[in-house]
């Protein structure tokens, strides 16, 4: 096991800096005891006891480099949370015109099947693109199933409609059914690097951005907004604002925005 002292502040910068170029998440003092947990987490399953080691591991083995940034980015989520922006699109759009809609920073997948099921429920026509940097989240989302309690703010006719309850060893979990599922592609995409090569109505990207620096938010931004179509609705976390940020998008609800044009 790993202790704090075991990590130097040179140790400390050399992994947050290496976060930070890869996935633009600022891991500052004030995040020190997560990065102590989750590489203590990776050397116990690499049954590696020293940090310097570990360090040298994931320079030159790309597997574990990914399991690393996994570790060290994935945050917890849950069904129809914030659910206050979808209900805006529920009564904002017309339910005949198709929609492609990205949910960026996607991770697990609770996201993009919120939006699939309410969507559904009020028969639109739609198809979603849900991208994460997280192999392992991106693996999970493409599975559909989830602990009981992820899914307990989902009301019970929705419920009923779009989830299978889970039987024997899953009978803790349920799963989105299939004709959810098929509306949802998820895929691959890094924020900071990656070139969007199609566009959208509709861009969610929550509760990721408040891990970043101005810089990286402002990157992330552009390259959004670069794939937002005119009159197309982006939406960041409620704790999130793009107040100091350059953009031509304009305010229509609490974290809520649209693009001109």
């Amino acid at each position: 096991m790993v202790s704090e002292t075991n990590l130097s502040p040179e140790q400390h910068q050399k992994l947050a800096r290496i976060v930070y170029k890869e996935s633009g998440v600022v891991l500052d003092e004030k995040k020190y005891s997560l990065l102590v947990a989750r590489l203590a987490k990776r050397m116990r399953i690499m049954r590696i006891s020293s940090v310097s080691e570990y360090i040298n591991l994931i320079s030159s083995d790309t597997d574990e480099f990914n399991q690393f940034i996994d570790a060290t980015t994935t945050n917890h989520t849950f069904f129809f949370r914030e659910n206050k922006h979808c209900e805006y699109l529920l009564k904002t759009l017309d339910p005949k015109k198709p929609l492609k809609i990205w949910s960026a920073a996607s991770s697990s997948g609770e996201e993009a099947f919120t939006l699939s099921v309410q969507l559904l429920a009020h028969s639109f026509s739609f198809n979603i693109f849900a991208s994460d940097v997280s192999d392992s989240m991106l693996k999970l989302g493409r599975r559909a199933i989830y602990p009981n309690d992820r899914v307990r703010n989902v009301p019970l006719s929705l419920m009923h409609k779009y989830f299978q309850k889970g039987k024997g060893k899953w009978k803790d979990h349920v799963k989105v059914k299939p004709v959810v599922q098929k509306l949802v592609a998820f895929e691959k995409f890094n924020l900071l690097s990656g070139t969007p090569t199609d566009t959208f109505d509709i861009i969610f990207c929550r509760n990721v951005m408040i891990y970043f620096d101005t810089p990286t938010r402002q990157r992330v931004v552009d390259n959004l907004c670069s794939a937002l179509k005119p009159g197309g609705y982006f939406f960041v976390g409620l704790a999130e604002s793009l107040n100091d940020l350059e953009h031509d998008l304009t305010t229509v609800l609490p974290s809520g925005y649209l693009k001109k044009g």
